[in-house]
């Protein structure tokens, strides 16, 4: 099975920015408050605020200009966000690993919006490349406390490549893995298929490594045909941007078919945690390993 550019299309709005949440039909006839925020391990957190509009309206989305948003560590607010253009809204903060964070939005008309997050601690990932061998990247894995999604990106620059990918670089849409806690929701068939030498399961674009109480080490290895720069993404989800992530996709793959009549009665929602209002107030932590075609390594 082939994923369309939709699932790219997904990749880049969840990957480099922040998240958009598809409202199901009966919640567009009337005016409802979206609000999008995905913390991450960076300095400037950033967040959308819009209205959505009946579904006969010319658009789907109205900015909302005016409100007061502010970020807090249970009751201890740690900073207010401040709109800095076109439903561009940005915070200087860096998230501490583990604490709860608690988003609230106070609109102009009186309605106050709000949602919890838990910043996860990032599992804990060693790459092994003594012993990686194409189509082979090798890792251990020693913690595994929170959802983690993997990507592959590949760069044609003949630059050296930056510390973070970026928007133009490829995401492979055939990866594999033996990792023994990798989530089979989007799972297509054997990487054989595709790669002669490769020897797991295939996944399109992304693959869930699902949380778990580890007794031990594990060591795995992931597969594709590799590009001249690569970047491997270990992203450590908490659980609110796991349901995102997961939902989005599975909707997304449901529909690819249009001629299959169960997308026809398909009721199922993209995640939300946002109170009265919809969206996704959420978190992730970013670990990459660099690799050039003589698999050299530069990580951070």
């Amino acid at each position: 099975m082939k994923i369309s550019n939709w699932v790219l299309l997904l990749f880049f709005l969840t990957f480099f920015s922040s998240c958009v949440t598809n409202l199901p039909i009966n919640e567009l006839n009337y005016s409802v408050p979206v609000v999008n925020c995905v913390l991450t391990n960076d300095s400037i957190q950033r967040l959308s605020l819009t209205q959505s509009v009946k579904v006969n309206a010319s658009y789907i989305f109205k900015e909302i200009k005016d409100a007061a948003i502010t970020l807090s560590i249970h009751d201890s607010i740690v900073g207010s966000f401040t709109r800095l253009g076109y439903d561009n809204w940005q915070l200087k903060y860096t998230p501490q690993s583990g604490k709860i964070y608690c988003l609230k939005v106070a609109l102009t008309n009186g309605k106050v919006l709000t949602a919890t997050t838990v910043m996860p601690k990032r599992n804990l990932i060693h790459q092994t490349i003594a012993i990686d061998k194409y189509p082979s990247k090798n890792f251990i894995q020693y913690t595994a406390g929170f959802p983690c999604w993997i990507t592959v990106l590949t760069s044609d620059s003949l630059l050296l490549p930056t510390s973070r990918p970026k928007i133009k670089d490829i995401a492979r849409d055939e990866i594999g893995t033996n990792h023994p806690f990798a989530d089979r929701f989007n799972q297509y068939g054997n990487l054989l298929e595709f790669i002669p030498s490769a020897d797991t399961p295939k996944f399109n674009y992304y693959i869930r490594i699902k949380p778990d109480l580890m007794n031990d080490s594990i060591p795995f290895k992931l597969q594709t045909n590799y590009g001249f720069h690569t970047f491997i993404c270990f992203r450590t989800a908490s659980i609110e941007y796991d349901n995102y992530l997961k939902t989005s996709l599975q909707k997304i793959t449901m529909r690819l078919d249009d001629t299959d009549p169960i997308i026809w009665f398909d009721e199922s929602k993209v995640f939300s945690n946002i109170t009265n209002g919809t969206g996704i107030f959420a978190a992730y932590s970013d670990q990459f390993f660099n690799y050039n075609d003589d698999n050299s390594y530069f990580g951070n």
